[in-house]
């Protein structure tokens, strides 16, 4: 083969060098390996235009010129590899080409020693940059050093083994493949990550070369039992058993590099087992158990009228499951796609459709559950509102005009004559001051009187001065009108932890804070008691605890060595306006 038999290859690979270099400078501003780009590019064209001898050293000077290209990309840094990498292009390459080229002149042979040369100081140069690169940086390196590789690879073979023409020209003209992968490579946000490249490219060629070795092993001994080369059988079955090994072997090493450069992932039976667990009754549970159980960088639930759920660094390349119920749909399960995959493989991909219908379970449960809530709320406003108005009543219609019969009684047993009525007017008074007492305690029970009269903050004031010799100190914001249910609520858990204060704490003073934050009314009781060590709730925390949750609040207890604190935080809901009679 001859120079001019590859002069097509040369130009097609030139002209690639171009424009690459073309972009390097006008799109990513990366003037040096730009310029290096093009110079390389034009010297390949120019190849077929010259004699054969002319055409060759072109060649090793375009050679030259892509390794200078290689050295100073994607930035110009002056470093001792860098410069060790110039000298060696600049300076051996013209010093090994006068030693070829001294009798007869270059020729193909030579090219290939000359660019094993140039290809080994390249490369090394780009593995050793690597091992020192920041992240962006490395991503476009492993672009460069991955498709030289590769390409390198088809020309060394075809320069060494000899194929048809038409072949050849193909893979001289792959060259130019390598100012493509460096112009990708700057791209920031670039549809491939260079790691996915470098992966598949460290996959297909150890697969390869293991294929390639057991077969000349198998070939080897075949040939030293039998005595003679085999035949066309054994050769035919040979071939076979080594196409059946390649296809699982490339799996195999497929998922060690990946695993070497992005994180070894579990297999489909593994990440559908953790995601069947851990999904829940809680979506938040749910989402983060899909992005674990799958390594994703990144999972989000999208729920109609409802806040986005996200768990995760988010992407650029996401994939969109949409969330059907009963033909409704009624949100999206949002997935980031992993730095270097095109998209989710066909087996996360089944993970996620299995794991579709769970989570439609967990949404539908929560929503069953919100509702159930909501329900207990307004199940216990409306009871409070109805406590209210009775005690009202109670207080309003009935205590007056038992009151009046009281004092009709005694003005009855006063002007009566006979005193034979003195004993049934004194029945009658003694009966209306019981029912008067009866209903008094009634309507305490149902609502404290002094919520309607002094509302919270002074029906708490009233009952902490009843609190002799335990200072309390209050805090409290301007409230706002609140529901029945949660002054009612509040003010039985701020009595019951005061009570729990003074009766087991032995402390020697104690604050109340009330104060509305993010839609809640916040109470906090504390005190500097030690508590005789550990607090164990009892009937007291579990009754501060039912009034709460029954709202869709929740109390809770800490305590330390100074001291201990109650918090309760309950949702203020809609306010049933603030009646005041006295």
């Amino acid at each position: 083969m001859t120079v001019d038999t590859i002069e097509v290859g040369w130009a097609v690979a030139g002209l690639l060098f171009v424009l690459s270099g073309l972009g390097l400078v006008l799109q990513a501003r990366r003037f040096p390996a730009g310029g290096l780009f093009i110079a390389s590019g034009c010297l390949l064209v120019v190849v077929g235009f010259l004699p054969p001898e002319g055409a060759a050293y072109a060649g090793v000077a375009a050679m030259t010129v892509l390794t200078a290209a290689v050295a100073t990309y994607p930035r110009f840094t002056c470093d001792l590899a860098t410069a060790l990498t110039l000298a060696g292009a600049l300076i051996g390459t013209p010093l090994i080409a006068e030693r070829l080229g001294r009798i007869d002149g270059l020729d193909v042979g030579d090219l290939v020693w000359i660019g094993l040369f140039l290809a080994t100081i390249g490369l090394s140069h780009l593995w050793w940059r690597l091992e020192t690169a920041s992240t962006e940086t490395r991503g476009a390196l492993l672009w460069v050093l991955s498709t030289g590789s590769i390409t390198l690879f088809g020309i060394g073979v075809v320069a060494l083994g000899g194929t048809p023409t038409g072949i050849a020209s193909a893979a001289y003209a792959a060259l130019g493949l390598i100012g493509v992968a460096a112009l990708l490579g700057t791209r920031r946000h670039g549809l491939l990550d260079g790691r996915w490249l470098a992966s598949r490219v460290a996959a297909w060629v150890f697969s390869i070369a293991c294929v390639f070795a057991i077969a000349t092993l198998i070939y080897t001994v075949v040939e030293w039992r039998l005595g003679k080369s085999p035949g066309i059988v054994s050769v035919a079955l040979i071939t076979a058993l080594c196409g059946m090994l390649w296809t699982p072997l490339l799996g195999v090493l497929q998922r060690v590099a990946d695993g070497a450069l992005f994180g070894f992932r579990p297999d489909a039976l593994t990440a559908a087992q953790r995601v069947a667990v851990s999904i829940g009754d809680d979506p938040t549970v749910a989402v983060r158990a899909i992005q674990e159980g799958l390594v994703l960088p990144y999972a989000a639930l999208a729920l109609v009228g409802e806040d986005d759920i996200e768990v995760g660094t988010p992407t650029d390349r996401r994939r969109v499951f949409p969330i059907d119920s009963d033909g409704e749909h009624i949100g999206q399960l949002v997935v980031g796609i992993r730095s270097g995959d095109l998209g989710l493989s066909r087996d996360d991909d089944r993970v996620l459709t299995l794991a579709l219908p769970m989570l439609v379970q967990t949404i539908r449960a929560q929503s069953q559950a919100a509702s159930l809530q909501r329900a207990r709320a307004a199940s216990a406003s409306a009871r409070e509102e109805e406590r209210r108005r009775l005690r009202r009543d109670l207080h309003d219609g009935l205590g007056p005009r038992l009151t009046g019969i009281a004092f009709t009684a005694d003005a009855a047993r006063l002007a009566a004559a006979n005193s034979a009525t003195t004993p049934m007017l004194d029945r009658i008074r003694e009966e209306a001051e019981m029912a008067i007492d009866e209903i008094r305690a009634l309507a305490y029970g149902l609502r404290p009187p002094a919520l309607d009269e002094l509302g919270l903050l002074g029906a708490v004031q009233v009952k902490i001065d009843a609190l002799h010799g335990l200072p309390i100190d209050i805090e409290a914001s301007d409230l706002p009108p609140l529901s029945a249910a949660v002054e009612v609520a509040a003010y039985r858990i701020v009595l019951e932890a005061l009570t729990n204060v003074v009766r087991h704490s032995g402390a020697t003073r104690a604050g109340l804070v009330l104060r509305v934050h993010d839609d809640g009314l916040e109470i906090a009781v504390s005190d500097d008691g030690a508590g005789g060590g550990e607090w164990v709730p009892g009937v007291g925390l579990s009754s501060m605890s039912e009034r709460a949750s029954e709202l869709g609040g929740n109390v809770s207890h800490h305590t330390t060595p100074t001291g201990s604190t109650v918090t309760a935080t309950l949702p203020l809901g809609p306010p049933a306006g603030d009646p005041r009679s006295g």
